[in-house]
């Protein structure tokens, strides 16, 4: 998807602050999000979809687009979700190949791929995403809600 503006400029606001609106029963969700998070604390917030459902339903988002797909509001009250919102939380996060994703064929690839994957992510098994993130995985899954499947949400 695209990037969607809200809000005017504040000049309070850190210029490299966003929020990011995730699923915090998918593994791989809440995986991603305390990894990226735990890279820039003082520039990423996060907030589940369920806690976050009014700030997204004002935003023009329905719960179960939030819940497919991540959604992140930068520090101008724009709002970005798809690829959009994976290369400005990598980008915001430090990741240092994030500039490979603003890559012609790697930004075409990923615009293509992101939307099967965040239709899929549950099928994609626990393993696959340990090896990805190892011990970071476990963290973010402490509390069990990375446990909860779909169709108990």
């Amino acid at each position: 998807m695209t990037t969607i503006s809200k809000s005017g400029d504040d000049n309070s606001q850190n210029r490299s602050a966003i929020t990011m609106y995730y699923d915090d029963a998918c593994i791989l969700c809440s995986t991603e999000a305390y990894n990226m998070q735990s890279r820039n604390p003082n520039n990423i917030t996060l907030i589940s979809v369920d806690q976050g459902i009014d700030e997204l339903r004002a935003a023009g988002f329905s719960r179960t687009d939030a819940m497919t797909y991540l959604c992140v509001q930068d520090w101008y009250g724009s709002w970005h979700t798809h690829m959009d919102e994976v290369r400005l939380l990598y980008r915001t996060s430090g990741v240092k190949w994030s500039a490979l994703l603003y890559l012609p064929v790697i930004k075409q690839l990923g615009d293509l791929a992101y939307p099967y994957v965040a239709r899929n992510r549950y099928r994609i098994p626990n393993w696959v995403t340990r090896v990805l993130y190892g011990k970071s995985m476990t963290q973010a899954c402490e509390s069990g809600i990375c446990k909860i499947a779909p169709d108990k949400r």
